[in-house]
């Protein structure tokens, strides 16, 4: 019987986890964890508060471009948002369109399209930003560390690639013109509307004709709106600066865990490390369930000198910080939201 994927990745991965198994010395394990300090996980919880607190105050100043909300709301709807995401296969598929969703319900007759375009434009700077960081690594893995050629190359250009899109957006700020969207997109509608899987599209617009007239407004709208905040130099300029911030403060989170964990780490190679991992996380076309983040955190951090045991340790803390914000805190402000019947939709 021919294997599945699914059998083949999990075998893949239970590899990894008895090759790790093999290489850690339990002994100094269990020394590092007694050593790593209770201030200093506080530190790094505080960290990824701060991280989180920094992108909320981001979306809310493109929020405050349409309507101005208050930044409390706007924090939970974050946090709801990154607790469907997590948990939720549709809203991983759909990205940010629970957020759209949220902030539309929050805000007075805004369109759904100008609520996604301030999603957009808060991923666009991000994108630009992490590429740049990305880059930065790539570079270093190419230079310094002894990895396959082809490997170094294929991660560079696809680091470029992520780059010059982020660029092209900024660049083409004044260039973005909704009519010849809309034409590109307007020979295709009728298509979409007449496909057999998409029956409740037709269920929902009685007539084609209604149909194109929603999307095309909309889009009009989305583009009018985004392009507004590509055309703002101090809303590009403030955007991407508290996108720095808030990467400093991510990256600072597990700087600390490592150091507490007794092995200083240079502030290049933890920017190595984190954007590759990061990167990979977010390029490569498998599931990433529990276990293949840990895996992939261990492997780059000792690609750039950490002992496994070390690695193993911050690996973990890494990812229990992280689940501890997307799921506790998370769910606890999907409850909020619920009770105060707020965005509650």
């Amino acid at each position: 019987m021919k294997p599945k994927p699914g059998d083949i990745i999990f075998a893949l991965r239970l590899i990894a986890i008895v090759i790790v198994l093999w290489l850690i010395n339990f002994d100094e394990l269990k020394q590092i964890m007694r050593s790593v300090s209770l201030d200093c996980v506080v530190l790094a919880v505080s960290l990824e508060l701060s991280a989180f607190l920094m992108w909320a105050l981001k979306w809310k100043f493109l929020v405050d471009k349409l309507e101005k909300v208050k930044f409390t709301t706007i924090f939970l709807g974050l946090m709801a948002g990154n607790f469907f995401s997590t948990n939720e296969i549709r809203a991983r598929t759909f990205g940010g369109f629970g957020r759209a969703r949220f902030l539309r319900a929050v805000t007075h007759d805004r369109t759904f399209a100008e609520c996604y375009a301030t999603i957009a434009m808060d991923q666009t700077g991000n994108n630009f930003v992490f590429s740049l960081l990305v880059i930065f690594s790539m570079l270093n893995v190419f230079l310094f560390l002894n990895i396959p050629r082809w490997l170094s190359l294929t991660m560079e250009g696809v680091a470029l690639i992520i780059f010059l899109l982020a660029l092209a957006a900024f660049l083409s700020r004044r260039k973005v013109d909704e009519t010849a969207v809309v034409r590109f997109l307007r020979p295709k509608l009728q298509r979409i509307y007449d496909f057999s899987i998409f029956k409740f599209v037709r269920n929902r617009f009685d007539t084609y004709i209604k149909f194109e007239e929603t999307i095309v407004s909309s889009l009009a709208k989305f583009v009018q709106t985004y392009k507004g905040m590509l055309k703002d130099r101090d809303t590009l300029v403030r955007d991407v600066g508290l996108a720095v911030i808030m990467y400093a403060f991510i990256y600072s989170k597990d700087g600390v865990l490592i150091r507490g964990a007794g092995y200083d780490i240079s502030v290049p190679h933890l920017i190595v490390a984190l954007s590759i991992i990061f990167w990979v996380n977010s390029v490569v076309p498998i599931p990433k369930g529990l276990g293949f983040k840990e895996l992939v955190m261990t492997g780059v951090y000792t690609m750039v000198g950490v002992p496994i045991n070390i690695a193993v340790i911050v690996s973990l803390v890494h990812r229990a910080i992280y689940l501890f914000f997307v799921i506790v805190i998370a769910y606890l402000a999907v409850v909020f939201l619920r009770i105060s019947n707020i965005g509650s939709d």
